[in-house]
């Protein structure tokens, strides 16, 4: 069972609730987001585009403008090298864009998951080389690519990294790779403010900032969807910097000139304007479908479309790509989860699913994360050796304990929440083991908390109060929506629905009033609260039509019906 917890603060929620003009539960809402002071809750609540820190602030961010600007004022080219990631084909395709529309000559080079890996490259470098190019710019990868920078600065050429990944360190400290200039806020020394821009966020920085020296800064507004869809798609936090990219994209959105992106929302029908939900759950998984099934550069063809038609096209090719996609992650999923179910008592989960597509492997490790909180190691059988994806739990740092089994590895690299590595096939049981003999997670860490604000009746949570909601959007890592409690809800109905009956559509009932409610995954929500209290016959007597008044308590987020107006109420958890 998950534990259940809000936090408690001496607040005058009147007081805040007068100066903005909403109600108190917005006001304590804002509150319990860390808002404790007026300039934070202005900042929070109107993220204009000028605050943002002066993009200067960023090490080395003005010397490879001046570079970049030199290049095309002497005609050479300048090839970009990027990722085959959501965050790396948006970084690659801002700089591509903006490079153009400052009249360069540009070319990019997105590595092939399964053939090159993550990163740049030496023999990357060689084909920039022998491609004319003068410079290499890369996008969300370089930091860690000592080897292929240096190759680089051997053949002659300029070498510009951009990145936001953690820099390398030893015993005497960062590892930064040899290159001309680098443009990474995470590195020591950078004033700049903000350090957790993902990076599509960088590349639009540096662009804007071109752009604005050019004396063109208006044009900078046709790259910043794209920025959004990165910052969403990286699961970044979404406050700060990063929150006011996203929420002034999404506002440029829906008139984004770009043929390739408007051909993708219109194919998804979404009947109404596009949330940050609908980038991390739509629209970002068909541009990564590319990366994952065949090759990251169909998603940048795809924005690089010059005409509609070909958009159109591309844009059903990733659409296919991602159905595809979908049924691979399902397929290894239950095959995971059924070796978990049969396995041992490991805190760490580390599963080896040789014939699942390497692809997908971090989104089930994702999957398998959420069904059993506990960190979890996909691993593969790749061309040579063996693959893994590691996504974990708060408290465990992937990155780091996966650097602790370095002694057995080929490659690792990520972040506290997700990783990769690859090693060889007759190291993965010292590996499992090793992993679990440094864990030192304790059984309070193994039971997730589910954070709520406050807890609000179902019939005190009007329309009014959801739009007031609404402008915590946009919502998500860091940033959740607002989440609510209230006990003793009946359930009136369930009525399972979509493709696999993954949706329970719910009569709910608070009192004399009845409410319409959804449970996303009701396996692991509704059904197991139904059971503990009542029994495997009671989920069996709802699923059939009956109704004999069980009830539950419930964790929930309001929603606006956008077809018949009203709120209804989709379940975060239940007890």
């Amino acid at each position: 069972m998950r534990r259940w917890v809000t936090k408690k603060y001496q607040i005058n929620c009147g007081k805040i609730a007068a100066r903005y003009g909403i109600s108190e539960i917005m006001a304590e809402v804002l509150v319990k987001r860390g808002l404790f002071d007026w300039r934070d809750m202005d900042d929070y609540l109107f993220p204009d585009m000028d605050r943002l820190a002066d993009a200067c602030l960023m090490k080395d961010l003005e010397k490879a403008a001046g570079i970049l600007a030199e290049n095309i004022r002497q005609g050479k080219k300048i090839f970009i090298v990027g990722d085959y990631d959501v965050d790396g084909v948006m970084s690659t395709y801002i700089l591509y864009r903006g490079l153009e529309m400052l009249g360069a000559r540009a070319g990019y080079r997105l590595p092939h998951r399964v053939r090159d890996g993550y990163g740049m490259r030496p023999y990357m470098a060689e084909e920039a080389k022998e491609g004319g190019y003068d410079t290499i710019i890369t996008c969300d990868n370089g930091i860690s690519a000592g080897d292929a920078v240096a190759r680089g600065k051997e053949l002659g050429l300029t070498v510009i990294v951009t990145d936001h990944h953690e820099v390398p360190e030893d015993g005497d400290g960062e590892i930064l790779p040899p290159a001309d200039c680098v443009v990474n806020p995470k590195q020591k020394g950078c004033p700049y403010p903000w350090k957790e821009l993902c990076g599509g966020g960088i590349a639009y920085r540096l662009m804007a900032y071109m752009l604005e020296r050019a004396g063109r800064s208006g044009e900078a507004r046709e790259l910043l969807p794209f920025a959004a869809i990165a910052t969403v798609c990286d699961v970044v936090p979404l406050l700060g910097e990063n929150r006011i990219l996203v929420k002034n994209g999404l506002d440029l959105l829906e008139d984004c000139p770009n043929l390739g992106l408007g051909a993708l929302i219109r194919l998804q029908e979404f009947g109404r304007p596009v949330g940050a939900g609908d980038l991390g759950f739509r629209i970002g998984p068909c541009i990564n479908a590319a990366g994952r099934l065949e090759n990251g550069e169909l998603a940048l063809e795809l924005l690089l479309a010059g005409d509609e038609e070909s958009a159109r096209k591309r844009g059903e090719e990733l659409l296919a790509l991602n159905e595809r996609r979908k049924d691979y992650t399902a397929d290894a999923t239950r095959r995971a989860a059924e070796m978990v179910e049969s396995g041992g008592d490991d805190r760490v989960l580390v599963l080896f699913l040789e014939d699942c597509h390497e692809s997908v492997a971090g989104i089930v490790a994702g999957r398998i994360r959420e069904k059993y909180y506990r960190p979890v190691l996909i691993v593969t059988r790749g061309a040579q050796g063996l693959k893994g994806s590691a996504r974990s739990i708060p408290g465990y740092h992937m990155q780091r304990e996966i650097e602790r089994c370095q002694s057995l590895l080929t490659e690792f690299g990520g972040h506290a929440m997700a990783a990769g590595f690859s090693l060889e096939e007759e190291n993965f049981e010292a590996f499992r083991q090793m992993i679990n003999e440094h864990c030192t997670l304790g059984d309070r860490d193994m039971v997730e908390t589910v954070n709520f604000d406050r807890e609000v009746p179902l019939g005190q949570m009007t329309e009014g109060v959801v739009r007031e909601l609404e402008r915590l959007e946009p919502v998500g890592e860091g940033n959740p929506g607002g989440v609510f409690a209230c006990r003793g809800i009946e359930i009136a109905r369930v009525q399972l629905c979509g493709r696999d009956c993954q949706i329970a559509r719910l009569g709910l009932r608070d009192g004399i009033r009845s409410y319409a409610g959804v449970d996303f995954h009701w396996e692991n929500r509704l059904k197991p609260a139904l059971t503990g209290r009542y029994g495997e016959e009671a989920w069996e007597a709802l699923v059939q039509g009956k109704t004999p008044g069980y009830q539950v308590d419930v964790l929930y987020r309001p929603k606006i019906n956008q077809r018949f107006g009203g709120v209804d109420f989709e379940i975060v958890d239940c007890r």
